[in-house]
């Protein structure tokens, strides 16, 4: 292994890895581990929702005012515990003041609604939501267990 490899494995390692989840109409639910030095309990992991006609640059994970079909909201590392939670006991989580929106996530007997207002400024608020089968309740659940140990690892 020469150094160029080494270097790629070692920042492989260390980049913070996104979960996604597609339904069948083409709609993603996708976690992002923050990648960001922060202060205690403030770090983010993000979550987006881009449905298959949105606009703007999405694929980079720009979005604006004139973005329509994809929203993302940061949930900080103090709020995540609880969402986390209500995955799991599958209780209504939600929250108005997080970092550029407001997240909703209401579990159900065979589904799990998700929904996403972003704030652009303004007055302008992109919602954007999915539905997810029970099956990937769990799995949410992990990835946001895991995108939060990523976040705690960036404050210092």
């Amino acid at each position: 292994m020469d150094f160029r490899d080494a270097l790629n494995n070692v920042i492989a390692e260390l980049t913070p890895q996104p979960w996604d989840y597609t339904t069948p109409d083409g709609t993603t639910l996708r976690v992002i581990p923050a990648g960001l030095r922060e202060s205690a309990g403030y770090a983010e992991v993000l979550v987006r929702i881009t449905r298959a006609d949105a606009t703007g640059l999405c694929e980079f994970g720009i979005t604006g005012p004139d973005s329509r079909g994809v929203a993302e909201v940061g949930v900080t590392t103090t709020d995540l515990p609880a969402l986390i939670e209500a995955l799991t006991e599958r209780t209504v989580w939600r929250d108005e003041h997080l970092v550029a929106g407001a997240l909703r996530v209401t579990p159900a007997a065979d589904v799990v609604f998700v929904d996403i207002w972003e704030e652009h400024g303004g007055g302008r608020t992109t919602a954007v939501s999915v539905l997810l089968p029970d099956a990937q309740r769990l799995p949410l659940a992990s990835a946001l267990r895991r995108a939060l140990d990523v976040a705690r690892g960036w404050e210092s």
